[in-house]
């Protein structure tokens, strides 16, 4: 199945793309937790519960390891850890955590490897497992 897309415009006058058409992914419906679970039994011996139970604990690992400041590396599904938002303060003594930090985000990397040409030089072009077999369908509404 394709990725399926639309067509939009930039509105933003002051963008250097002003008035410029960009793809914009159209979504499906989304895939629930219990669904996975199925899916999963279905490919394996395991059953709903046990992979409800393997998930949750998954969850609570791995957001344990990222409350301890640590990057979860989860091989070739790749990177997450915590980041910080903040507002930028004149000197370090104007920082304050309380003023200073707004928020916290999930910071997810997927899996990727550089390749070269064929002179052996790396590229700017990453492989990443899980975009493989991605194509593009342009949506009709």
């Amino acid at each position: 199945m394709a990725i399926r897309y639309r067509l939009e415009q930039c509105k933003f006058t002051n963008d250097k793309n002003y008035g410029k058409y960009y793809a914009r992914t159209v979504k499906n419906t989304e895939v629930t937790m219990e669904e996975i679970e199925r899916e999963i039994q279905e490919n394996c011996s395991a059953k709903v519960s046990d992979v409800r139970l393997v998930m949750t604990e998954l969850f609570d690992t791995i957001r344990r390891a990222m409350l301890d400041g640590h990057v979860v590396n989860m091989g070739e599904m790749g990177k997450m850890y915590i980041g910080v938002k903040s507002m930028p303060a004149d000197t370090p003594e104007d920082f304050h955590t309380d003023r200073n930090i707004t928020g916290f985000r999930c910071i997810y990397t997927p899996f990727g490897q550089r390749f070269g040409n064929a002179d052996g030089d790396m590229s700017h072009k990453i492989h990443r497992r899980l975009t493989d077999g991605c194509t593009a369908k342009r949506a009709t509404s």
